[in-house]
C-alpha cells in the first residue's frame, strides 16, 4: 500500500541514476551535517536494514531486505567505515522480504537471519556459516498462520529453553504469532497467538522492558492508537498492557532515551493513505522499569512527511540513545537527540538524503564510539551509509 503512493509521488522527486556496486557520495551534504555519505548498491526496493557482525570479525556488517528482488543483500564491514559485498550476496529470502531479525537459530555460534515475507504466509530463515554467507534452513520458508501475512519480525528466547524463537504480526486478527525454535534452525509451527490492540500492522520489536530477564514484545496498533506491551513470563506466556499514543502508530524503536537506565519506547506516526500531514509525528513513552510508560515531555514531536520506521542509537557519544526518522516523501531524516533534560532536535535536522528513505538502523560502524546511520533508499535501490565525522 505504501508503494502505490510512492510510485505516484516519485515523479515529482529528483531522479538520480547510478549503478556502481559501491557508489560513493551521491548527494551533497550540507556543511553543518556531521556525516560522510557512502552508497552501497543492493537489490530492488530495499525496505528494511539491520546491522550486526555476521562474519565474527568484530566489525559491524549491513543487511538489507530487498522486497522486489526477493533477497537479502549482505555487506561486510572492515571496521573503518568501508564495506564490501559478502561472497554470494544477495541471498534468496522468499517472496517480498520486509523485515529482518538476527539470531543463532541452529546453535552453531554463527548469526543467522529470519525475514518476514510480505504478501505470503511465510517466514524465511537463512543459516549463516560465520563468514558472511547464508543458505536456507531445512524446511525454509516456514508456513506461518499470520493474517493476512507478516510484516514485522523479531527474535528472542520467549520460553526459556535457550533457543531463539520468532514473533511476527498477525494484524488481520489483532494478534502476535510466536513460533518456538527447536535449536536446529527449524521451528514448531503453527505456533501460538497472543492478542494485541487493533491492527498491529507494521513492526514489532522485543526487549526486556521490566528487567526480569525475560524478553517482552511491543507492537504498534495502527487503528487503536496505542502500543501493546506483551510482558513475558519466560515460559512462553505473555501478559498484555496497552498504552495510548497519538493516531496512526507505525514503526517502533526501544532504547534508553533519557539516560535513566530504563528502556523507553519511541513510535512514529504516519499520515496513512489519506496523506494527512497533521498525523506525521514521533512520540515517546518513557519507561520506569516496572511495566509503566508515560509520554515524554513535549511528545509528540514533529517529523517530515510520511515517516514509517525509525532507528535508535547514540549518535553523539553521550551514552544516551538518539532517534533517526526517515521521511519517505520528503527524502529527509529527522533526528532527535536523547538527553537527561529532555528530547531536542539535532541542529542539522532535517537532513536531506535520497529520494525515498525507508528502513533505518544506527550502529557504530567504525569503532569511534559514535553511532553511524544506515538507511534503505527504496527507489534508488541502495543503502546509504552515513558515518559520523
Amino acid at each position: 500500500m505504501r508503494k502505490l503512493l510512492l510510485a505516484i509521488v516519485i515523479l515529482e522527486l529528483t531522479s538520480i541514476g547510478c549503478n556502481m556496486q559501491t557508489r560513493g557520495s551521491k548527494y551533497a551534504a550540507a556543511p553543518d551535517v556531521p556525516f560522510r555519505a557512502e552508497h552501497l548498491a543492493v537489490g530492488t526496493h530495499p525496505d528494511m536494514v539491520n546491522t550486526t557482525d555476521v562474519n565474527k570479525d568484530g566489525h559491524i556488517d549491513i543487511l538489507a531486505a530487498n522486497s522486489d528482488s526477493n533477497n537479502v543483500s549482505v555487506y561486510l564491514g572492515d571496521g573503518k567505515g568501508g564495506f564490501s559485498p559478502a561472497p554470494g550476496s544477495p541471498f534468496a529470502a522468499g517472496q517480498s522480504p520486509s523485515d529482518i531479525a538476527v539470531a543463532n537459530f541452529n546453535g552453531d555460534d554463527s548469526p543467522d537471519i529470519a525475514v518476514s515475507n510480505h504478501g505470503v504466509k511465510t517466514v524465511t530463515v537463512l543459516l549463516g556459516n560465520g563468514k558472511g554467507q547464508f543458505a536456507l534452513a531445512p524446511g525454509s520458508p516456514f508456513n506461518v498462520e499470520s493474517s493476512p501475512h507478516p510484516h514485522g519480525i523479531a527474535s528472542a528466547d520467549f520460553n526459556g529453553d535457550k533457543k531463539p524463537d520468532i514473533a511476527v504480526d498477525s494484524w488481520g486478527e489483532n494478534k502476535v504469532l510466536v513460533i518456538f525454535g527447536k535449536g536446529d534452525g527449524t521451528f514448531q509451527t503453527p505456533g501460538m497467538k497472543f492478542e494485541t490492540g487493533r491492527m498491529p500492522y507494521h513492526r514489532l520489536r522485543t526487549a526486556d522492558l521490566n528487567a526480569d530477564g525475560n524478553a517482552d514484545i511491543v507492537t504498534s496498533n495502527f487503528e487503536a492508537g496505542s502500543v501493546s506491551v506483551l510482558f513475558s513470563d519466560g515460559r512462553g506466556n505473555f501478559t498484555r498492557k496497552d498504552f495510548p499514543t497519538p493516531p496512526n502508530p507505525f514503526g517502533i524503536a526501544i532504547a534508553d532515551l533519557n539516560g535513566d537506565h530504563q528502556l523507553d519506547i519511541a513510535v512514529v506516526h504516519y499520515s496513512g493513505h489519506g496523506n494527512d500531514p497533521s498525523k506525521n509525528a514521533l512520540s515517546m513513552l518513557f519507561g520506569d522499569g516496572k511495566e509503566n510508560f508515560s509520554p515524554a515531555k513535549g511528545s509528540p514531536f514533529s517529523t517530515g512527511n510520511y515517516p514509517g520506521t525509525l532507528g535508535a542509537g547514540d549518535l553523539n557519544g553521550d551514552g544516551i540513545a538518539d532517534i533517526v526518522v526517515p521521511n519517505t516523501l520528503d527524502g529527509t531524516l529527522t533526528i532527535y537527540l536523547g538527553g537527561r533534560n529532555g528530547i531536542t532536535p539535532a541542529a542539522y535536522s532535517p537532513m536531506r538524503v535520497g529520494r525515498t528513505p525507508q528502513g533505518v538502523a544506527v550502529a557504530d560502524l567504525n569503532h569511534d564510539g559514535r553511532g553511524d546511520i544506515v538507511v534503505a533508499e527504496e527507489e534508488d535501490n541502495d543503502v546509504l551509509v552515513l558515518l559520523a565525522k
